[in-house]
């Protein structure tokens, strides 16, 4: 939703904003099922999708029929593929899709329709850190030129990015986006 300070973000649901379903994932690789856990928690209104057990449940394969009959949704106990967190959050109901190449102007236009928007970014050739993470993201505010993200990689809730930072490690990553409704 765009508020009246130009402003985009995601409007409080059930009552409790987007950060009150912040989970903290510690030193473990599981961003992904973090975020997943976060947005369907968020959306119904309910802190019952537990982010570990949904984690060893995308180690696993999942058969379905049609094609590919197959979805491989992470590499166990490590990276998450963004067709495995758009797999997760079907099953739990949300509509969801995952998008290559995707543009500042989606993120917005995410935010403005109060989709939930997770971009994959991160800096793949660096030898330290994370070489790729996902988050939800809450807000842009465009006077001060920053993201802000509900981040399972932090202990507290909220993380900033300027606008020039944050596209950098997007683009290193392909501009792929999650966007769930």
């Amino acid at each position: 939703m765009q508020r009246d300070d130009g402003c985009l973000c995601i409007a409080e649901r059930h009552g409790k904003t987007l950060a009150a379903y912040h989970i903290t994932q510690g030193d473990t690789n599981d961003c992904g099922p973090h975020v997943v856990a976060m947005a369907v928690n968020f959306w119904t209104g309910q802190q019952t999708i537990d982010a570990h057990q949904i984690a060893q449940k995308m180690n696993r394969p999942r058969v379905k029929a049609g094609l590919p009959p197959i979805v491989v949704r992470r590499i166990p106990n490590w990276a998450t593929f963004p067709w495995g967190i758009v797999d997760m959050l079907r099953e739990y109901g949300l509509h969801a899709r995952w998008r290559l190449w995707a543009s500042k102007d989606d993120l917005q236009r995410a935010l403005r329709e109060d989709h939930l928007v997770a971009p994959i970014f991160g800096e793949p050739f660096r030898r330290r850190g994370r070489w790729s993470h996902v988050a939800l993201l809450a807000e842009w505010n465009p006077s001060t030129a920053k993201y802000y993200f509900v981040d399972s990689a932090r202990s507290y809730p909220m993380s900033a990015y300027t606008r020039d930072e944050l596209l950098r490690y997007w683009r290193n990553m392909g501009r792929i986006m999650v966007e769930a409704y």
